[in-house]
């Protein structure tokens, strides 16, 4: 049985980490790029539909220290690629986080 909590709380913090970016850079208003919206929404999506679909990835979430690589990696892409292509990067990943969190609420509400 999944861990809740323990995921909701990886991906709070790395929504606070990039949220915080992105009010150091004076890029807050990037929230708002459809882009970034567009982006996350799907980037969300589409990961997990890799959970909910027959492939390996369930399982490797329960290996011990994947779930603290995978915020480190979410933290380290977004923010190395928002040097190269700009805020709007770090707002995908915020968007993903949202959409993560949509999800949860409608998978505890009708479990």
């Amino acid at each position: 049985m999944p861990d809740y909590r323990r995921d909701a709380g990886f991906a709070l913090l790395c929504g606070l980490v990039l949220v915080m970016y992105l009010r150091q850079t004076d890029a807050l208003d990037t929230l708002w790029a459809e882009s970034a919206i567009a982006v996350g929404v799907a980037g969300a999506l589409g990961v997990e539909a890799l959970f909910m679909l027959d492939t390996p990835v369930a399982s490797l979430w329960e290996r011990r220290g994947v779930r603290t690589g995978s915020a480190v990696a979410l933290l380290t892409c977004a923010l190395v690629l928002a040097a190269l292509v700009g805020p709007v990067v770090v707002a995908a990943a915020c968007w993903g986080l949202v959409t993560y969190f949509a999800l949860l609420a409608v998978r505890l509400c009708y479990r």
